[in-house]
């Protein structure tokens, strides 16, 4: 990677944040833009940060370096600005656009904390049960990496939180991740999902001093509720996924 590529990746808030997960076996710049192509099993995932126009550019100038993404995170704007570029150049397909948010401050107490517990006694049987219920979709359903926490009351899982911890000597740089958080359809707009995020986003700024998410742009209510806790908007990105 050379220097002005380097400066590219450094200024990008996500991109240091996720620094520890994402560790690129090639990077290629264009501009004020890059690409990181990013090892995942035998195949790769690709971010891309900088100008809509240089990134699209870059997808299409190393399409055969990246053949094999199945899964795509470029800057917002990417899908509406150049539709079917991406598309035709790795044969991938809009996942939709989601909103990167990060937060540096412990928030407010909610009702309903004290439920909030780590999971290590539960099966994965039965978290994988309520995460179909709840949150079917999320990309870390089975990643055994994943801590998770969740909501109990009167002995019974009503919701779930996926954490990922940084890499040992990254804890400041990279802070924690959450994801795959998703409530039990029939316990919903009880204040369960405030309560878990601010829970644990309290922990885990108390121990790594950041904590991020990403969350759907379409997700009004959600993201209501993180910016009520104290997130801030990091990135707005569009994903792709192999079809």
């Amino acid at each position: 990677m050379d220097g002005a590529c380097s400066d590219v990746v450094a200024r990008d808030r996500m991109v240091r944040a996720n620094s520890g997960r994402w560790r690129p076996d090639a990077v290629f710049a264009r501009g004020e833009s890059a690409l990181l192509r990013v090892p995942r099993g035998g195949a790769c995932m690709v971010v891309g940060v900088g100008d809509v126009g240089e990134v699209v550019q870059l997808v299409e100038d190393h399409a055969a370096d990246l053949a094999g993404a199945e899964f795509l995170i470029l800057p917002y704007g990417t899908l509406h600005a150049h539709p079917g570029r991406v598309e035709r150049a790795l044969g991938v397909e809009p996942l939709g656009p989601w909103e990167w948010m990060w937060c540096r401050t412990a928030p407010a107490v909610q009702p309903g904390e004290e439920h909030v517990v780590p999971l290590a006694h539960r099966s994965a049987a039965e978290i994988d049960a309520l995460v179909e219920a709840a949150n079917p979709s999320t990309h870390v359903r089975r990643d055994s990496s994943v801590v998770w926490w969740g909501y109990e009351r009167a002995g019974e899982l009503l919701g779930v939180c996926g954490l990922t911890l940084p890499r040992p000597g990254l804890e400041r740089e990279n802070g924690l991740v959450l994801a795959g958080l998703g409530v039990h359809p029939d316990a919903r707009r009880q204040g369960i999902g405030a309560a878990m995020m601010a829970a644990i986003t309290r922990w885990g700024i108390e121990q790594y001093g950041i904590v991020h998410y990403g969350v759907w742009l379409d997700n009004a209510a959600a993201l209501r509720i993180y910016r009520r806790l104290g997130y801030n908007a990091g990135a707005w990105v569009q994903s792709y996924t192999r079809r």
